[in-house]
Parts: structure tokens; C-alpha cells; sequence
């Protein structure tokens, strides 16, 4: 092989590794946003479970604009389990920095084409 398509091909690699480490950005079915807690509705096959997902915050460095919140699936779920309105996921605002009075973006779709629908 050229010296030239086995670099284009390590770069390849190195960015698909990167992105199974961070996840894949989850379609959520919706989002519930209640005065202590954050309530994400995902679809599952039967075997999700809170520790599959990984909350990305992101500040922007212009304080004018809100936080951008990205919720990855770090763990597939492969079971075949029929759960046509999904599961909820719990989370606490003030432990993920989104308590009080505050605005953010989440970055996720949302809808029914998650592949654990």
C-alpha cells in the first residue's frame, strides 16, 4: 500500500475509535424537565439501563448562549425485548450542573428511529 492511504486509513481509525469511546448520540422518544431531575424517554430492547449513557455539557464560551447538552448510548442494547414506548431515565439536575434557574440546548432528535425501537 501507499504511505499515503495507510495514513488516510490509521486518521480513519483513530476518528472511529474516538467516537465508540464518546458513543453514539441517542434519538430520545422525549425529555421531561421537572424542578429536581432531568427524565430522558429512550428506547430500549430490554437491557438499557442508566449506566449505558454518558451526558455531555458543554459550555459555550460566549456566556450570552445556554449550555448544550448531548446525551451519547455508550452501551447498545441487543435485546429483542418488544417495549414500544420505551423506558424512563432518571437523572438529578444538580448533580449533572443543570439545577435552579438555568437554560440549555439539548443537541439530541428526537423521535421514534432509535435502532432499540
Amino acid at each position: 500500500m501507499k504511505l499515503h492511504t495507510i495514513t488516510t486509513l490509521l486518521a480513519t481509525l483513530t476518528i472511529s475509535t474516538a467516537s465508540l469511546a464518546e458513543g453514539v448520540k441517542e434519538v430520545l422518544m422525549g425529555v421531561d424537565i421537572q424542578p429536581k431531575s432531568l427524565v430522558l424517554h429512550v428506547a430500549s430492547g430490554g437491557c438499557t439501563s442508566k449506566s449505558d449513557f454518558k451526558i455531555d455539557i458543554r459550555k459555550d464560551k460566549n456566556a450570552q448562549h445556554p449550555l448544550q447538552v448531548t446525551i451519547f448510548r455508550q452501551v447498545p442494547d441487543y435485546c429483542e425485548a418488544h417495549i414500544p414506548n420505551g423506558i424512563k431515565l432518571y437523572y438529578d439536575r444538580a448533580s449533572l450542573g443543570l439545577s435552579g434557574d438555568i437554560e440549555f440546548t439539548l443537541t439530541n432528535a428526537i423521535g421514534t428511529t432509535s435502532p432499540h425501537y
